[in-house]
């Protein structure tokens, strides 16, 4: 018998039993589109993340923080350890030529906006004019936090374009009107001289829609002004970054900063430095868990892929006992035991590459389905669609060669009796 002749009994069986088939499918399919999804997943994450990281600066964006040293004295940081805007300054100037803009962030805190007594939700930022240049923020109307605003003190703050359509009714309306701010305990009057465009990343416009949260809170403000209210100094800082210049290498960069920090404004602390991360560094990182992650769900499908492979051996097994008088009678008629053994074992491939097929079609599917509630579309990989493809003949191979093998070994006279 043919290889063609074997496909079409494979297929003719398929037919016979097609529930049956279905379900032995069903193990299959499902591994299969796992991968196929998370891979394609795993690409719209990626790609998401990228989108961000360009947005914040790319491969220019820098930043450094403080660290405990090797051999500290002490594990924790004390006021007199935190980095000063009169260092920044000093860096800023020291290495101007290379430096685009330097970014400084006080943190954020949740609080609550109160107008006409009415409360609404808000994360408060503070931050320095520089910081513009890192976030995906674009002004509508009015101006950002200013160098002035940092140095004077000044209780001004940046809105959202929905909050002020929200809370003042216009986007021009909102310029500056006045509102009161409670974070930590202390309320504060704030006057509104920007309005910047709301926007979110694919991913964070995934959770809101998943979870119906309203992201439009976050209110920016001198950091300055944010430190007094939280009871701070209002000059230091963990940690600031910095975008380069274009064409500066940002290593070398980094290394010429942090030794002359290091060197001048912490030689004689026995406890604290400061050390730099590039941009590129930390989308390593990012990129390394997602590969972890991607590994650990992979797995798992291939768990699923594993009991669909014993689910076809399985239904083989059945198939052989069912036909065990065919078996017979292709034996008496001079049948060998490869044509059986391949009969077996192409029907077995058979199953496995159309379960396939329907899993690579419906995890396409569903990753395209992530993509659009994401926001950002990917294609699945071609790699994990041809290992889907292999992994199916695969298991085709290995789980049907068992039962193929016993239908070859079949006595032809006893397989003749069975009833």
């Amino acid at each position: 018998m043919g290889f063609w002749e074997n496909i079409a009994l494979a297929f003719a069986g398929l037919k016979s039993n097609k529930m049956r088939s279905f379900l032995t499918m069903l193990g299959i399919i499902i591994g299969i589109s796992s991968v196929i999804a998370i891979s394609t997943l795993g690409s719209i994450m990626e790609a998401s993340v990228m989108d961000i990281f360009n947005s914040q600066g790319g491969s220019n964006l820098v930043g450094f923080q403080l660290t405990m040293k090797d051999d500290a004295a002490r594990d924790y940081i004390m006021d007199e350890d935190f980095i000063t805007g009169d260092m920044i300054k000093d860096v800023q100037e020291k290495y101007g030529d290379e430096i685009d803009a330097v970014i400084m962030s006080a943190g954020y805190s949740s609080g609550k906006m109160t107008l006409h007594r009415k409360e609404y939700d808000i994360n408060l930022y503070g931050v320095n004019s520089g910081y513009i240049r890192s976030s995906m923020t674009k002004m509508v109307a009015g101006r950002y936090i200013s160098d002035k605003d940092c140095d004077q003190m000044r209780s001004t703050c940046v809105i959202s374009d929905k909050q002020a359509q929200k809370v003042f009714g216009s986007i021009r309306g909102a310029i500056g009107k006045s509102i009161s701010v409670t974070v930590g305990g202390q309320i504060t009057d704030l006057t509104v001289v920007g309005v910047y465009e709301y926007q979110l990343s694919g991913i964070m416009s995934a959770m809101v829609n998943m979870t119906g949260e309203d992201w439009n809170g976050e209110i920016y403000m001198p950091y300055s002004t944010y430190n007094r209210n939280m009871g701070m100094n209002d000059d230091s800082f963990y940690y600031f970054n910095v975008n380069t210049k274009t064409g500066v290498d940002a290593t070398e960069f980094c290394d010429k900063v942090q030794s002359y920090i290091n060197n001048t404004y912490y030689r004689d602390n026995d406890s604290i430095e400061v050390m730099y991360q590039t941009a590129e560094s930390q989308m390593a990182m990012i990129d390394q868990v997602l590969g972890t992650l991607q590994v650990a769900i992979s797995v798992i499908a291939g768990i699923s892929l594993l009991v669909g492979g014993i689910g076809v051996m399985n239904i083989m097994l059945v198939s052989v006992t069912e036909r065990t008088r065919e078996i017979g009678v292709r034996k008496a008629m001079g049948a060998p035991n490869s044509a059986i053994r391949m009969q077996f074992i192409v029907e077995s491939i058979i199953i496995c590459l159309i379960g396939g097929a329907i899993g690579i079609l419906l995890g396409i599917g569903l990753g395209n389905i992530a993509g659009v509630i994401v926001g950002t579309m990917a294609p699945p990989s071609l790699g994990s669609i041809v290992l889907a493809v292999g992994f199916s003949m695969g298991i085709g191979v290995f789980f049907g060669y068992y039962p193929a093998n016993r239908a070859a070994k079949l006595d032809p006279i006893e397989a003749l009796r069975y009833e």
